[in-house]
C-alpha cells in the first residue's frame, strides 16, 4: 500500500464535507483528499489523476454516485467505496452489484472512522486484484492446455486445420452477438476449440477418406462427441465443457446424434457451436468435396433455421456475415 494515499471525496452536502475533512484532521500525512460535489467534477478529476480510492455519495445533484462504475468491473483502476444515507439489503444489494468495494450509512460515527474503513477497503482491494491475477494466469493456462489438445486433432486430420479454431471464433461472435454473458462466451470458446476432439479416436483413413463413408463408417465417425465427453467428463471445467461437446451435433427437430434430443433439452451453448460448426464446414474445403463457399453455408442454415438450427442463432449469425462483415478469413490471421 502507497505511504500516503489519494482519495476522492463526492459529495454534496456541506456538513458531511465538514464531517468528513474533520475526520482526517489527524491523518493528513497518511491521505491527500480531494473533494467534489458532482459526478462530472469527479469523472474529470478520475479521468486525470487516478485516484487510489474513491467515496461517493449515493444521490447527487447530476446522478447516482453508481454512474461512476466502469461498465466492465475487471477493468476498474481504483475502488468505490459509496454512502447512504439511509441503509436496507435491497440498496446494499444493488451497490455492490454495481462493482463497489463496500458501503457505509452516513453518520457522525461512521465518518469519524472513515480513515480506517479506508484503510481496510483498500487492504481487501489488493487481495481482490492479486485474485484476479491469479484467476487470468489460470484461465490463459487453461486455454493454452485446451490449445494444445486441439493441436493433437490437427496433426492428425491436415484437412481440417484451422477448423476449430475458426468455429470457436464464429461461436464465440454469435453468442456475443445474442448478447450471452461474458462467462457464457468464455464456455463456448474453450468447447469449440475441443468440439472435435473426440475424433482423436477415429481411424485416420476415415477423416481423409476422399470419398464417401460406408454406413459403418460414418457410424464410427458419429461417435466423436460421446468419445471427447469420456475424455473431458472428469475435468472440473468452470463450464459444462464436456456436455455442451457431447450435443453439439443434436438438432432442433431431434434428427441429431448421439441422443436425438429436441431443441429446448439442447445446451444454448450447443446450438450455438452446431450452427458454427456447419458453417464453417460447408464453406471449406474437405477431402470428399471442394469448398461451398459462404453463401452456400448461410442458405443451409437459413433454409434449416427451426428444424436443424436454432432460428435465433441463426439470425445472429446472419447478421455477422451479412450486416455486420465478419468473415471466416479474417477470424485465423491474428
Amino acid at each position: 500500500m502507497k505511504e500516503r494515499i489519494s482519495v476522492l471525496i463526492v459529495e454534496d452536502d456541506e456538513l458531511h464535507t465538514e464531517l468528513i475533512q474533520r475526520a482526517f484532521e489527524d491523518h493528513q500525512s497518511r491521505f491527500m483528499l480531494r473533494f467534489s460535489s458532482n459526478l462530472m467534477e469527479a469523472r474529470i478529476y478520475m479521468e486525470e489523476r487516478k485516484p487510489d480510492i474513491v467515496v461517493c455519495d449515493w444521490l447527487l445533484p447530476d446522478g447516482r454516485g453508481i454512474e461512476l462504475f466502469s461498465p466492465d468491473k475487471e477493468q476498474s483502476s481504483y475502488p468505490i467505496i459509496m454512502m447512504t444515507s439511509y441503509g436496507n439489503e435491497e440498496l446494499a444489494v444493488e451497490t455492490i452489484k454495481a462493482g463497489a468495494l463496500d458501503y457505509l450509512v452516513k453518520s457522525p460515527e461512521a465518518f469519524a472512522g472513515l480513515p480506517d474503513f479506508i484503510l481496510r477497503g483498500l487492504r481487501e482491494w489488493e487481495h481482490i486484484r492479486a485474485r484476479h491475477v491469479a484467476e487470468k494466469k489460470l484461465r490463459d493456462v487453461l486455454l493454452q492446455t485446451v490449445e494444445s489438445l486441439a493441436s493433437m486433432l490437427e496433426k492428425r486430420d491436415p484437412y481440417t486445420s484451422g477448423h476449430q479454431k475458426k468455429v470457436s471464433v464464429l461461436a464465440c461472435a454469435i453468442a456475443e452477438e445474442m448478447g450471452l454473458p461474458k462467462e457464457i462466451i468464455e464456455g463456448i470458446h474453450i468447447a469449440a476449440i475441443l468440439h472435435d476432439i473426440g475424433k482423436i479416436s477415429i481411424p485416420a483413413e476415415f477423416l481423409s477418406k476422399p470419398g464417401r463413408l460406408s454406413p459403418i463408417e460414418f457410424d464410427i465417425i458419429k461417435t466423436h462427441p460421446f468419445n471427447a465427453y469420456e475424455m473431458l467428463k472428469a475435468i472440473d471445467f468452470p463450464y459444462p465443457v464436456a456436455q455442451i461437446i457431447l450435443q453439439h451435433h443434436e438438432k432442433m427437430d431431434g434428427s441429431g446424434y448421439p441422443y436425438g434430443l429436441l431443441g429446448p433439452d439442447i445446451l444454448l451453448e450447443a446450438r450455438i457451436i452446431a450452427v458454427a460448426d456447419v458453417v464453417e464446414a460447408i464453406s471449406s474445403h474437405r477431402p470428399y468435396r471442394p469448398a461451398l463457399g459462404i453463401q452456400y453455408a448461410l442458405e443451409e442454415i437459413t433454409q434449416n433455421a427451426g428444424k436443424l438450427y436454432d432460428p435465433e442463432v441463426v439470425e445472429a449469425c446472419l447478421t455477422l456475415f451479412r450486416e455486420k462483415g465478419f468473415s471466416l478469413d479474417d477470424s485465423v490471421r491474428d
